[in-house]
């Protein structure tokens, strides 16, 4: 039974921290994988600003670390009336946890084919956070972009591989880059963007109930 952090992640776990950002109008907010992260030709896969924690590292502190590694800009982790558990099968369940702030999503990850670590579990502590500035001085090979998507667009996204072009077609938008990129390459969702989308389409089932 899940009743905290440490139950999900107990130590010598591989995990780490993913946030769950939102702009001024809603849309959720990933990093576009940069040139350096092992993705299939034309593709590029979307995610979550974070990471793996370091050694005595708390979760909070790791939040904060890995947006400003990756963005240049700090977050405020905002409270959440309630915790997902979203294992590697199976559909995400509501978890009472002790942790404070209460996390959004705990997710259990499996490194996809064709990356380093195929097939290995990583598990990752979601939190719901907004940014408290612009992203700034983003590194090529870290994070090509900052898109902004729609909710509809994060929940078709566990199904679908759009181009970036459809995308901002629909509503998305980029809200920082450090290169030119390729309106024909298509997306797809990794850790934080695919718990997420779980999350998304769980609480949709239920209200539509």
């Amino acid at each position: 039974m899940i009743q905290s952090i440490a139950d999900f992640c107990p130590e010598g776990t591989e995990a780490g921290v993913g946030l769950a950002l939102q702009d001024d109008q809603e849309r959720y907010l990933f990093c576009l994988a940069g040139r350096g992260l092992c993705c299939p030709p034309g593709q590029r896969c979307y995610a979550g600003i974070g990471g793996h924690r370091e050694p005595g590292e708390n979760w909070l502190a790791c939040a904060h670390r890995e947006a400003l590694e990756e963005v240049g800009a700090d977050v405020e982790l905002l409270s959440v009336s309630e915790t997902w558990h979203i294992p590697k099968s199976g559909s995400p369940q509501q978890v009472d946890v002790s942790d404070r702030p209460l996390p959004l999503a705990l997710y259990e990850m499996i490194h996809p084919a064709g990356t380093p670590r195929a097939g290995e579990a990583y598990r990752i502590v979601v939190y719901q956070a907004r940014l408290c500035g612009m992203p700034l001085h983003l590194q090529e090979d870290e994070v090509l972009a900052m898109i902004a998507l729609t909710r509809e667009q994060v929940i078709r996204g566990l199904a679908t591989k759009p181009t970036l072009a459809e995308l901002l077609a629909g509503g998305a938008r980029i809200v920082a880059r450090a290169a030119p990129i390729d309106g024909q390459i298509r997306v797809y969702p990794l850790g934080t963007a695919c718990a997420l989308a779980h999350v998304l389409r769980k609480v949709r089932l239920s209200s539509s109930r």
